[in-house]
């Protein structure tokens, strides 16, 4: 019996680029949702994952969520907001193949949340984990991501790399520099299916 082909992914970080970011007042700084109600999908969000879906491409959420870890809410809130993230795509008919989240931080004030961490972005562990369980070629998959964090995950899981645009973003010096910039997350398909198209990596 031949052996089955690997499968093409795309790995996509979550707050900026599938959601809105929220703004924090008591912490003056933008970041993830606490709450279901301030969870709101960026503009055509839907219409590209299913894109992707039709592409044939494993869809796998990687995302950092150290909210609990820094104190700032509960595991539980967290979790709600996923689950809605998930009764979204449902309704829609998109399907992930994995949600992977990391709750931990370097300053973490939750104890057993701090380092180390083996499943934080920039670690690769979670795209690693995937190819391993899910017959992941990533070498023709692409890691897509709105932080140097993100991009240096698909570096280094050897995934192509897209930073999409979120004016909330902070970058780093440069060093860390993807193989495509784009506006959203509908750019970013654009891209990659033009390059899947030319059977690219």
């Amino acid at each position: 019996m031949p052996a089955r082909s690997p499968h093409r992914a795309v790995f996509l970080d979550r707050d900026g680029v599938i959601n809105e970011d929220v703004y924090d007042p008591v912490h003056d700084e933008w970041g993830s949702p606490h709450r279901v109600e301030d969870y709101h999908l960026r503009d055509g969000v839907l219409e590209a994952l299913r894109t992707l879906q039709d592409l044939g491409a494993k869809l796998i959420l990687v995302s950092n969520q150290p909210s609990f870890a820094k104190g700032k809410t509960s595991l539980e809130n967290i979790h709600a907001v996923a689950a809605h993230l998930e009764a979204l795509l449902d309704e829609a008919g998109i399907h992930f193949t994995a949600f992977c989240y990391s709750y931990g931080h370097p300053n973490a004030v939750v104890p057993g949340y701090g380092p180390p961490h083996h499943d934080r972005k920039p670690s690769p562990y979670f795209l690693l984990k995937a190819a391993e369980e899910h017959e992941i070629d990533l070498s023709a998959s692409w890691m897509v991501g709105d932080r140097d964090s993100d991009i240096a995950c698909g570096r280094n899981a050897g995934t192509k790399t897209i930073l999409v645009n979120n004016p909330h973003a902070r970058h780093g010096d440069g060093s860390v520099e993807p193989d495509h910039r784009a506006a959203d997350l509908t750019h970013a398909v654009a891209l990659i299916r033009a390059r899947w198209g030319r059977s690219e990596c």
